[in-house]
């Protein structure tokens, strides 16, 4: 009988089963053949592959990159030389003839393409499989399933199905059919190209004189065999009988036990499918079949949101991103942060700001040096702001409103793929496939028209805001990004600053940034000691907008004193690079003297952006400033006006000391850049991509995909 034979298994953290399996194979009766045995390893965590290599040498060890059944067996025959491939599960033992059952059968007939086993359990008097079986719409199951054994399979017999866990292929076979379909992941790619076999005319046959014992779902769950049974029904359908698609929707095992989120997921990929055999005009007539049904179990909101994904699976477009900033129109950095988002974003997806007041998206090149020449603006006016004639976009205005504002961005927001919500309004009800609701800091509590707790994805700029995230609203942020800060000077030095102290932040009608305390304690310094009187001078620059109240008791509060105080309202990029770079000292005092949480600096972005150029800060304790400044290291963290001073003096007085600040607040900035920020935004929407592409569905839960 001299013939080559590779044995192919696959493992995924099956290493209690392997050595069975394989010592089993070490004294099977081999009649002078060659055999070679590929494990295939599916990116065990137990010391599998170590095992192998240390205690079978003959073993060709491959590994996997993914955790796929169907990829390793794939990977397996690649790499195989035999004329004759078996695919073997790992948790089995095979008899003494087994292989020479395998082959008994197939020398028999030359078109017989395919031999399974007869796979027993360890009992040896109960029956695993003896071949595969339809037993209700499309859904199957071993033939002789827990039947004992009485002789009643003796005889070697075509049959309609194989199972992997035991089966011989031919060459030729394997050639002509080609590859197992990797999108069934495992289960069910035995049917599919059992179906493939018998339409190019090969048959499969049973063998009983190759007996092989199996420990029953050894290396992977039943919950798991559900799982993908139920899925991969769908693709085989889709593939092979697409006019009995639609009739299996409310059969399946998903629908009746109400896992509509399955159903859906397995649908699209049954979609795709379809698709790719049959092409658009085949699969015509099963699509607008599948719409209606799809209306009648979802609604038409989301039917609408299956044939989006349908078309971003097949590759017809680009994923759409919808990007809501209400505070768009007014440099922040709540802006900022999005903005930088959005120049990630647009290179790869279409990208659409939705803004509530008339503003050119160039604005922020000027304001930011964001670059969104590649985005689209749409502005939708809020009618209830717009009677109200509110600059501003406070959503605690509409708390007692009969109806929502905002639901006109509701229903902006299924015209995109990806919603996100870029400045914590909580008011806005997402409807897009996937949302990302990007908080700052939680500012309103839960009440009327709450919807935070809808979005996919909770994106949160920091431990503090996180923490009140939790407390507040009693929600757990998916992501922590920090803000994007990029200022950095290649003209900014420690050793060329000059005697200037700058804060940046925004004139907040309210005050909450405490310029005007920042003032008095200059104008206090500038008092107290003539070297600061005569050397040094306050810069206080920030956005700010016409008629703003505070910012004109800020500036009388300026022009009243004698001493060096310079306000630089809404100055653009290349004047704040200028103030970082000559400031030697940057002070931050936003919750100076508060309680309440919001009113403390929620991170901080200019003080990173100072530290970016050498500038020793001098900021508030409490809030996001805490994660960015380490007190006596890299800058000063105060609670009191006397601190800020008292601090402030001390890196005055002492220009070595404030070098070696600088020279640390610079390094610790790192922390903060851009290129992490983009780093984290790009993984994040490399798994929302992949979710909304179907290649992570189906493995969810996947578990060991290492027996079948």
């Amino acid at each position: 009988m001299p013939q080559t034979f590779s044995v192919i298994i696959v493992n995924r953290d099956g290493k209690e089963f392997l050595k069975a399996c394989l010592e089993s194979l070490r004294e099977m009766d081999m009649h002078g053949s060659t055999v070679e045995v590929i494990v295939v390893d599916n990116l065990s965590q137990d010391g599998s592959a170590e095992l192998l290599r240390a205690h079978y040498p003959e073993v060709t060890v491959l590994e996997n990159d993914v955790n796929s059944y169907v990829r390793a067996v794939n990977l397996g025959i690649e790499r195989s030389k035999g004329d004759y491939v078996i695919l073997l599960n790992n948790d089995t033992v095979v008899e003494k003839g087994w292989l020479i059952g395998l082959w008994r059968v197939m020398e028999g007939d030359e078109r017989i393409g395919v031999v399974q086993s007869k796979i027993v359990f360890f009992d040896r008097e109960t029956i695993n499989s003896v071949g595969v079986e339809e037993v209700e719409d499309f859904y199957f199951r071993d033939k002789g399933f827990e039947e004992k054994d009485n002789g009643q399979y003796e005889g070697a017999a075509e049959i309609e199905y194989f199972t992997g866990g035991s089966a011989m292929i031919r060459r030729e076979c394997l050639r002509e059919v080609g590859d197992f379909d990797e999108d069934f992941i495992m289960f069910l790619e035995d049917i599919d190209y059992s179906i493939r076999c018998r339409s190019k005319g090969w048959k499969i046959f049973y063998s009983p004189f190759s007996v092989v014992l199996h420990k029953f779902h050894g290396s992977s769950s039943s919950e798991l065999c559900d799982h993908l049974c139920t899925r991969n029904r769908f693709l085989c359908l889709a593939k092979h009988f697409p006019e009995r698609l639609i009739g299996s929707i409310k059969t399946s095992h998903y629908y009746g036990s109400g896992k509509y989120r399955l159903l859906y997921e397995a649908l699209l990929s049954a979609v795709k499918k379809l698709i790719q055999c049959h092409g658009i005009e085949g699969a015509g007539e099963v699509v607008m079949a599948l719409k209606w049904e799809i209306v009648s179990i979802y609604g038409p909101v989301k039917a609408y949101h299956f044939f989006s994904q349908a078309e971003l699976m097949l590759g017809l477009r680009r994923m759409s991103v919808g990007i809501y900033d209400h505070a768009f129109h007014f440099p922040g950095g709540g802006q900022r942060y999005v903005a930088k988002m959005a120049e990630i974003l647009q290179d790869r997806y279409d990208v659409t700001y939705i803004a509530n007041k008339d503003v050119k998206i160039d604005q922020h090149k000027d304001w930011f040096n964001i670059d969104l020449s590649k985005c689209s603006l749409k502005v939708i006016k809020i009618p209830f702001y717009e009677k109200l004639d509110e600059y501003f976009i406070n959503e605690s205005m509409a708390m007692f409103e009969h109806e929502n504002p905002f639901d006109v961005i509701s229903e902006e927001s299924i015209r995109y793929d990806v919603f996100i919500n870029a400045n914590m309004l909580s008011k806005v009800n997402p409807l897009s496939i996937l949302s990302i609701f990007v908080c700052h800091f939680p500012d309103t509590r839960r009440g009327r028209f709450f919807y935070a707790d809808l979005y996919d994805h909770l994106v949160s700029n920091g431990e503090y805001t996180t923490s009140w995230i939790k407390k507040r609203w009693g929600l757990e942020p998916t992501h922590l990004l920090y803000p994007p800060v990029e200022m950095y000077n290649s003209k900014s030095r420690p050793e060329a600053k000059k005697n200037v102290i700058l804060s940046v932040a925004r004139f907040e009608k309210g005050g909450s940034k405490k310029q005007v305390e920042m003032i008095e304690a200059f104008i206090g310094l500038a008092k107290r000691y003539e070297h600061i009187r005569e050397d040094w001078k306050l810069i206080v620059a920030g956005g700010s907008f016409p008629g703003n109240p505070y910012f004109e008791k800020v500036e009388e509060l300026a022009r009243s004193q004698p001493y060096r105080v310079e306000l630089r309202p809404d100055i653009g990029y290349e004047e704040l690079m200028s103030l970082y770079r000559d400031a030697a000292v940057f002070w931050h005092a936003c919750g100076l003297g508060e309680s309440d949480p919001h009113l403390v600096e929620h991170f901080g972005m200019t003080t990173v952006e100072a530290m970016q150029n050498y500038c020793v800060p001098i900021v508030i304790d409490g809030g996001g400033q805490r994660e960015i400044v380490e007190h006596g290291v890299g800058g000063y963290r105060f609670q009191t006006k006397e601190e800020l001073c008292s601090y402030t003096m001390e890196v005055i007085l002492d220009p070595d000391k404030r070098k070696e600040m600088a020279e640390k607040a610079y390094e610790r900035s790192h922390r903060f850049n851009f290129d992490i920020f983009r780093e984290k935004v790009a993984e994040m929407f490399r798994d929302i991509e992949n979710e909304l592409a179907g290649s992570e569905y189906a493995l969810k839960g996947a578990g060991r995909c290492g027996d079948r």
